[in-house]
């Protein structure tokens, strides 16, 4: 398999609300604000942040629907705790439907916001980092990692240009670029492979 490549061009720090901004929670479909994409444009998980108004409703679940990075139809469904919320693992490139279940009210209307995780997905599967360019001079740390954690992370001080052959580097079930500052960092590496036959 041959290498492509994901840009990163924006700070991939998590945003609650993206998703789905404050609303009363229900039973019912919700309204995906940011046509269901994160600010990075690439893959991402999902949470769900619940504010309690008083004490806490039976929260239920959250369906959530969209394509993966592979582009294959994607769906999760992620448990919430009452009054807190909840984080899913399955990695999307966007959402577009967002449906509560089993949400039972108490006192007063409990408000959900939904957003997404932090970190750019660049691969939803296992494969292989060639190497990683930086395009701009770096304000803040560049974290590359996999399943298994850390693989490489650029310096603040990495200066624009710099090149990092990692020569083929195997990475386990996804490959994730993070960083806070608005960096612009490219990695080379395989695809994402068909859910068929991805291994995590």
């Amino acid at each position: 398999m041959g290498y492509t490549f994901t840009n990163t061009a924006s700070t991939t720090a998590a945003v609650t609300n993206r998703l789905v901004t404050s609303t009363n929670m229900k039973v019912g479909t919700y309204t995906v604000a940011n046509s269901g994409l994160a600010p990075w444009g690439g893959g991402f998980t999902v949470t769900a942040t619940i504010t309690a108004v008083t004490g806490n409703d039976t929260a239920g679940t959250l369906v959530v629907v969209g394509k993966s990075l592979g582009g294959a139809a994607a769906t999760e469904t992620i448990t919430l705790t009452d009054g807190v919320g909840g984080t899913g693992s399955v990695i999307f490139r966007s959402v577009t439907t967002i449906t509560g279940a089993g949400w039972v009210i108490n006192t007063g209307n409990d408000t959900i916001v939904v957003g997404v995780a932090a970190g750019n997905y660049a691969c939803g599967s296992h494969g292989s980092l060639a190497g990683v360019l930086v395009n701009n001079s770096v304000a803040s740390a560049i974290v590359i990692s996999d399943a298994r954690g850390t693989i490489l992370t650029v310096p603040a001080s990495a200066a624009a240009g710099t090149y990092y052959n990692l020569g083929g580097v195997d990475f386990a079930g996804h490959l994730k670029v993070a960083t806070t500052s608005t960096n612009d960092v490219t990695v080379f590496h395989t695809g994402t492979m068909p859910g068929s036959y991805a291994m995590s």
